[in-house]
């Protein structure tokens, strides 16, 4: 009965000592943080994660442009924070790299290409895939999660609903249907997934924080960034595509919820009005091309 009893007391402390180590790696449910408290992330760099070209521009801007091509851009950041590297989103997979045939999440609609791969780009300033700590995954189309195998000993934090979603049962729209299954296979079982509910402060300082945007898909989310020279800033995923669409809150055919969705635009526009914050939108390939490419960086 004792052996029992300590075998149980024992059983407990180790679940609390996992749970506690998983509290220290994200702060969920804390409160976005203060403007003027807020710590800072030292580095935040760019990286080229593929270039695509869809064949029907009105998937995303419903009732126009119908049947008229448009290119997009697909794109990643790397944060230094201290001496932990997170890397958000993964881009297309690198067996794309300089395939001229592309290569597609819908064949039918959109072909990625990738001139650049994430390992060489990491090597630019001297990193290996082994040295990121972190990687954090806006949601789970194959452009965003290409690569996520390249990080197998990384903590892998998603939104919850965004995990419940891929493994949920399909629906009625067979492209979106086809994003599911191609996600559970890019995805995997990462061996240090962390599922998040919500906003969450991901140092829990204030300087990097995942924020909640479902619409897009379910458990879609974007990453306030703070810097000391720069300010903040906000890593749109996708929660919109193109700067048209932000302004007229246009929401993509390809979006799971049209409410939660603009919702989610809504709240992008009061934290950027809050934390006077920039908003690099991912697939906007206009504005990527004038932002800076590793090794430059915002500081």
């Amino acid at each position: 009965m004792l052996r029992q009893t300590k075998a149980v007391a024992s059983s407990v402390l180790i679940a609390f000592l996992l749970m506690m180590e998983g509290a220290s790696s994200a702060h969920a449910g804390t409160k976005l943080p203060d403007p003027v408290k807020a710590g800072v992330a030292e580095q935040l760099f760019r990286l080229d994660c593929g270039r695509s070209l869809a064949n029907d521009e009105s998937v995303w801007t419903p009732g126009e442009n119908a049947g008229r091509s448009i290119e997009f851009s697909s794109t990643c950041w790397l944060i230094r924070h201290g001496s932990d590297w997170l890397l958000w989103d993964t881009g297309v997979p690198e067996s794309a790299f300089n395939d001229p045939k592309g290569w597609s999440t819908l064949p039918k609609l959109i072909v990625y290409h990738l001139d650049k791969t994430l390992t060489d780009q990491l090597a630019e300033i001297g990193l290996k895939p082994g040295d990121i700590g972190r990687v954090a995954v806006s949601h789970t189309h194959g452009d965003h999660i290409g690569n996520v195998n390249l990080f197998p000993n990384a903590a892998v934090l998603m939104q919850r609903a965004e995990y419940s979603w891929i493994h949920s049962p399909n629906g009625s729209n067979e492209n979106v249907n086809q994003l599911m299954a191609l996600a559970r296979k890019l995805l995997g079982t990462p061996k240090n997934l962390q599922l998040v509910d919500g906003d969450t402060d991901v140092y829990g300082d204030g300087s990097v924080v995942l924020i909640s945007t479902p619409g897009h898909t379910p458990g879609s989310q974007a990453l306030l960034v703070h810097l000391k020279n720069s300010g903040f800033v906000i890593l749109s995923g996708d929660v919109v595509h193109l700067e048209g669409n932000f302004e007229r809150s246009i929401v993509p055919s390809l979006n799971t919820n049209n409410q939660e969705s603009v919702a989610s635009m809504n709240k992008i526009r009061k934290l950027i009005e809050t934390y006077k914050a920039k908003l690099f939108i991912n697939h906007d390939k206009k504005q990527s091309d004038q932002l800076k490419l590793i090794p430059a960086f915002y500081n």
